[in-house]
């Protein structure tokens, strides 16, 4: 049977005086900027080396640099057919500024800087003039780009308007020129196995489109492990504070990362993850939403598996171990220890998707509690995440430091596996032999000496908190303290740490930093929610 065909209809009088009147102002285009244009700049360039009396010689050297000029302006001229197919494929649309596409191109060069055709157009005029003419190289190739970027920036306000708040985040991601990314970095360092790791699953990451990636988090460092799972950018959300200001703001910023409030549902962290998975990216998610204290698998949160069921990209699970012996949470570290990392099938979330990506995640892990070495490390810090002994819960006899207990006799030493002797010989993970001493309740209020500081306003842009001072802190079954400052536990929206000695609590006014002298931000933290649930 032959392939029923629809009616031709036919075409209205308006589309039809619009088909010429495109086809004008894309042939005007193609005199004026692909003819005119390039033809005006290689004479003026002819013209600026005889008034100068500029040329290149001969000889070994200078051919080699001619013909390497050469082959360069040819590739930076595939670069701008490159660049002209893309915004055709991805923008629906030429190179024309009175024509614009009607769809945003992110994808492909347009993911390096916002202007491809003319940055490569530029680059070609420098190479080639490297090849035949000092003047086009180092006159009109650079005032050449002075006229493209002042002319792009004119551009870009009608780009604004056309496509509004689309186009901002895409220039926040994406510089005019392009910018120093350290993800190709990180990647390459991972591949030479700058830190000793072992991938498993590569296949199922998707060689392009979008996806999520559920991972694991147990070390300042895995963002980095990431890297050796793929070399396609890699986006991973990163808490607001480091990107407050400074060295690590730099990095965050280059790595790329989004800027998360972990403290408080945060919209724009949520437009910005989608966004880019719209544009085909990969998102990396740590699921437990903090880093494990203990190197257990904390499970991942309940909103966030919701969240992930309804989002249409496939949710691939990432199993992390080894990590935790390269920086446990509390002590502050961050050391070289093999890695290995396995990737799961897909996931088609049910009803149940916590269920589904715990279960996917420990199936990956090497094993339900990771193993630690306390060799080299700080065992001072060990208060913070021991502060009772694990077996006859007292706190004024246990020497966290040298893991005994004068009250018991209880005492604990390392293995060479990473894992915990007791003084009979039975062998434990840290996670397990430390687990009892974090179940147990408070029986009174807790006490601190903290360095307070407030995030007055959690919207807006992320900008350094403001101090307000040095004290001690009382964290009670009423709730917490800190000279007038009183929250009761009704007002307290969220309880969160960063890093390994800063308690965040968050109300319906603002946020509040408490960091810790001395003693454990976690301890605080479990403390205060236990009374809130009762309250």
């Amino acid at each position: 049977m032959r392939e029923a065909k629809l009616p031709e209809q036919p075409t209205s009088e308006p589309a039809r005086r619009a088909l010429p009147t495109r086809a004008v102002i894309v042939a005007i285009y193609l005199v004026v900027f692909w003819w005119a244009l390039p033809t005006l700049l290689w004479h003026s360039a002819l013209a600026l080396d005889k008034l100068l009396g500029w040329g290149w010689g001969h000889g070994p050297w200078i051919d080699a640099v001619r013909v390497g000029g050469a082959v360069l302006g040819l590739l930076s001229l595939v670069l701008l057919a490159l660049s002209m197919i893309a915004l055709w494929e991805k923008g629906r649309g030429l190179p024309v500024s009175a024509l614009p596409p009607p769809k945003l191109a992110r994808s492909g060069l347009y993911f390096l800087c916002r202007h491809p055709i003319y940055l490569a157009f530029d680059l070609a005029l420098f190479f080639l003039g490297i090849a035949l003419s000092p003047s086009l190289a180092f006159v009109v190739a650079p005032a050449f780009a002075i006229v493209w970027i002042a002319y792009a920036s004119l551009e870009e306000r009608g780009l604004r308007r056309r496509f509004g708040s689309a186009w901002d985040r895409y220039c926040r991601e994406v510089g005019l020129l392009p910018r120093f990314s350290l993800y190709p970095l990180v990647w390459l360092a991972m591949r030479l196995q700058v830190i000793p790791n072992r991938v498993e699953g590569h296949e199922h990451i998707p060689a392009s489109g979008p996806a999520i990636l559920a991972v694991n988090h147990t070390c300042y460092l895995d963002p980095v492990y990431l890297g050796t799972v793929t070399a396609r950018h890699l986006s991973v959300p990163g808490t607001a504070e480091a990107f407050r200001g400074g060295l690590m703001r730099w990095i965050m910023r280059h790595g790329p990362a989004i800027p998360v409030r972990r403290y408080r549902p945060d919209p724009v962290a949520c437009r910005e993850v989608l966004e880019r998975l719209g544009a085909g990216r990969l998102v990396a998610m740590f699921v437990e939403g903090e880093r494990s204290v203990l190197g257990d698998y904390a499970g991942c949160t309940e909103d966030l598996a919701k969240i992930l069921r309804r989002i249409p990209v496939p949710v691939i699970p990432v199993g992390i171990s080894g990590a935790y012996d390269s920086g446990p949470r509390w002590s502050g570290a961050n050391r070289r220890r093999p890695i290995t990392i396995r990737i799961g099938p897909p996931l088609v979330l049910g009803p149940e998707p916590k269920r589904q990506i715990d279960g996917a995640i420990r199936a990956l892990l090497t094993g339900p509690d990771q193993p630690v070495h306390l060799d080299g490390l700080d065992r001072s810090r060990l208060e913070r995440a021991v502060w009772r002994c694990p077996r006859c819960l007292d706190e004024a006899g246990w020497r966290p430091a040298e893991l005994r207990c004068d009250s018991c006799g209880a005492r604990w030493e390392g293995t060479p596996a990473g894992l915990l002797r007791d003084e009979q010989g039975r062998e434990a993970s840290f996670a397990a032999t430390i687990r009892p001493a974090w179940e147990a309740p408070e029986q009174e209020p807790l006490t601190a000496a903290v360095d307070c500081w407030i995030e007055r306003s959690m919207y807006g842009p992320i900008l350094p908190l403001e101090r307000v001072g040095e004290g001690e802190l009382e964290v009670g079954p009423d709730g917490l303290r800190f000279g007038e400052l009183a929250i009761p536990c009704a007002a307290v929206r969220s309880t969160t740490t960063e890093r390994a000695d800063t308690l965040q609590v968050a109300t319906a006014a603002g946020m509040w930093q408490f960091r810790l002298e001395r003693g454990s931000a976690f301890r605080l933290q479990r403390a205060l929610d236990r009374w809130r649930e009762r309250g």
